[in-house]
């Protein structure tokens, strides 16, 4: 397509066909970025009678004619300054044909508009009848917003075969068309291109002065909404502060609540606000540099109002930054919470008493029906076991079915006991050092009736060489008891029920104990409940409904108390499987309180073993608890230990402990040792045999690698004092 068709201006034309934005304009049109244009927002930025008056002097000023379009090319109003010749035209050609408003064409309009929005450049294009106009883009960030145009005039004399073709396509008189465009006075294509220059300079700086101004106004506004929010908020204060904790400025609600008109609190520190024991703790202080460090501090506690009126406060302290600068400052929200203290604290006494009568009722209720229980319990087992005389068949199945329930209650009577414990924190538990593969044959041997009245399998899939754990055996007992009964009960006849282990995949400081069934199962939307209390879910076997549902819940509090977790994976018509860790029994946690660099710095640890052979009969359990209270107070906390119970052996009760000293440290214990239990023995029953090892402790880099070297010799150690039942050497 030939230039004079196109509409556009070839250089061999001698006009270029764009003249390129400076770089100084683009630079500072890219510091704007590129905001998210609505069409609200568009419809302001090229609002008519904000561009008018600019584009009028324009036109005036530079001679040409001007109007701004629209980022499809429409021009948006009026022609500014319209020229002769092309108001000549398009008078007598009213309807516009489609494209450029300012082109004199018979073929296709030129698209200057478009490519001037394409390659975000100044475009310069002369039309068939010779007249020359410029479309400069108007950019915000990269957003195309539109152009404006100017020109309608002559770059160089007219030509008449152009101006004859024209008067002929439009309907004008060829001599009239003549006589204007003589005396239109044609513009030099130096000066058009200066004049694209200036006309983009103009555009840019009054769309980013629009763009300002606009966002100028919709802050303004939005700071009158947020001022008048704040005002409006009268249930809590809104202040600011600076950093030193001075009050800047003061909303109505605060003057509400804290009696202070805003006048007479500007300028003080909000310290005033506290209490004088909160001041002399420096508690204000404290919450600032919180806030300023962390960006928030939250806190509740008595305030004082102006007329030393105290009610109890929730504190909100925000830090304020300034763009991307330093702190400015900080907003205080300060709400009453008078209130909502009040109806906490009688909601918590009303707690606490509703557990006391709980925990009252049933403590009471549960020792009142165990004595009747224990009553029925024995008397049934006394006849059954024939003390009372010979039964026949049907007496005997329907005292085995009385004894049945009997037990039954009195399982649903400990749940209740511990239920209480559970409710009023008195569930304790007491590590020691446990054998869990002895733990778990001893559960088993004790579960093995209840199985074969079921006729359900019982077995045991556990590694004989588990590692000790750290727990308390009567509850270990209790959790697996709870389980395997569970699994029995909902196991079918000629099921089974396994007990295994493993190590938990990833920690090594843990055991993970399992009980499997092969009965009926659990459905997935009953697994997330099935820990709760009261829990019981819909089976088809009678044995569901059975018991309190209380059994698992206590099983997760026991296995939660000794750090551990518990949880289940199940398949209905496959079974079910409960999982449960307790944390592996481990000599170097155990004595690190005492393993410290500053105890370890006299190169030695000793190895005491205190070896208890009663006269006459063994040592009781409560004689044993005793003795490990009279050793406790032997050794010095900080540097010492008292090792739990590492062994099970009769007659003979070893008590082991381990102390940062070396040979004479030992005489001293020892002695101390001899004497306290000589105190507490004054029949001298006990004959207590004390020997020990000094471990030299040599050089390490690592202190970690130190006290894991130590341990092991003294676990060593131990188990051979154990074997030997010998004194140390």
């Amino acid at each position: 397509m030939n230039a004079e068709a196109s509409g556009r201006v070839e250089a061999s034309e001698f006009l270029p066909a764009a003249i390129p934005i400076s770089s100084s304009h683009t630079a500072s049109m890219d510091e704007i970025g590129s905001p998210e244009l609505s069409p609200k927002l568009r419809a302001d930025l090229l609002d008519l009678d904000a561009w008018g008056p600019i584009l009028a002097t324009y036109g005036r000023t530079m001679r040409v004619a001007v109007a701004l379009t629209d980022d499809r090319g429409r021009v948006l109003g009026k022609c500014h300054n319209a020229q002769p010749v092309w108001m000549l035209v398009h008078g007598a050609a009213p309807v516009r044909r489609a494209g450029c408003p300012f082109c004199i064409t018979t073929g296709p309009p030129c698209a200057a508009v478009d490519e001037a929005l394409q390659t975000d450049t100044v475009v310069i294009v002369r039309d068939e009848a010779g007249l020359t106009h410029v479309a400069v883009p108007l950019l915000l960030g990269k957003r195309h917003l539109g152009a404006i145009i100017a020109g309608q005039v002559f770059d160089r004399y007219p030509e008449t075969m152009s101006l004859r073709r024209i008067a002929k396509e439009f309907g004008v008189s060829a001599q009239e068309l003549w006589n204007v465009a003589r005396k239109q006075r044609p513009v030099g294509i130096a000066m058009l291109q200066a004049s694209g220059d200036l006309l983009c300079a103009l555009g840019h700086a009054f769309l980013q002065q629009r763009y300002g101004a606009i966002l100028e106004a919709k802050l303004a506004a939005a700071n009158g909404r947020f001022r008048l929010l704040i005002e409006g908020a009268r249930d809590c204060a809104l202040f600011t502060m600076d950093l030193t904790g001075r009050v800047t400025s003061w909303n109505g609600g605060a003057q509400r609540l804290l009696g202070y008109a805003e006048a007479e609190i500007v300028g003080q520190n909000f310290s005033c606000m506290y209490t004088a024991e909160d001041i002399q703790n420096r508690v204000p202080e404290k919450q600032l540099r919180k806030a300023l460090q962390a960006g928030r501090a939250e806190n509740e506690g008595w305030r004082v109002r102006s007329n030393r009126e105290q009610f109890w406060g929730n504190v909100n302290i925000t830090a304020m930054l300034e763009g991307a600068g330093p702190v400015g400052g900080c907003a205080i929200v300060m709400q009453d919470a008078t209130e909502r203290r009040e109806i906490a604290v009688v909601l918590e006494e009303s707690r606490q008493e509703r557990t006391r009568l709980q925990e009252k009722l049933l403590s009471h209720v549960s020792h009142e029906l165990r004595t009747p229980l224990t009553a029925i319990y024995l008397f049934t087992t006394n006849v059954l076991d024939g003390l009372l005389g010979d039964l026949n068949p049907e007496q005997r199945e329907h005292l085995t079915f009385a004894l049945d329930n009997v037990k039954q209650l009195k399982s649903m009577v400990s749940d209740l006991l511990e239920i209480t414990r559970v409710e009023t924190h008195k569930l304790t538990v007491e590590p020691q050092h446990v054998n869990p593969v002895k733990l778990i044959a001893e559960v088993l041997g004790t579960c093995l009736t209840n199985a074969a009245v079921k006729k359900v399998n019982l077995r045991s899939d556990v590694a004989p060489s588990l590692p000790f754990i750290w727990a308390d055996p009567a509850r270990v007992r209790q959790i697996l008891t709870n389980l395997i009964d569970n699994g029995i009960k909902f196991t079918p006849a000629d099921g089974t029920v396994t007990v295994a282990s493993r190590p938990l995949v990833g920690n090594d400081d843990c055991l993970t104990l399992s009980i499997s069934d092969t009965g009926c199962g659990i459905g997935p939307e009953n697994r997330d409940i099935i820990f709760d209390r009261l829990a019981q879910i819909e089976s088809a076997t009678e044995a569901s409904r059975s018991g309190l549902g209380l059994g698992l819940f206590i099983s997760k509090e026991l296995v939660s108390r000794h750090g551990g977790r518990i949880w289940v994976e199940s398949q209905l018509g496959h079974g079910s499987t409960f999982f449960f860790t307790l944390p592996v029994f481990s000599l170097a946690k155990l004595c690190a309180p005492v393993f410290t660099a500053p105890n370890l710095e006299a190169g030695s640890v000793t190895l005491i073993a205190v070896d208890i052979l009663p006269v006459a009969g063994a040592v009781q359990a409560d004689i044993v608890s005793e003795i490990r209270k009279v050793l406790e107070r032997c050794i010095h906390p900080a540097q010492d230990m008292l090792l739990p119970s590492m062994s099970d052996a009769e007659p003979v009760e070893t008590f082991f402990l381990v102390a940062c000293t070396d040979a004479r440290g030992f005489n001293v214990i020892a002695r101390r040792i001899g004497r306290e239990l000589q105190t507490f023995d004054n029949s001298s029953k006990l004959k207590p045999i004390i020997s020990s090892t000094t471990l030299l402790i040599a050089p390490s880099e690592s202190s970690d690698m130190q006290v894991r070297e130590i341990t092991v010799r003294i676990e060593q150690l131990v188990q051979a004092h154990l074997l030997d039942k010998e004194p140390l050497k």
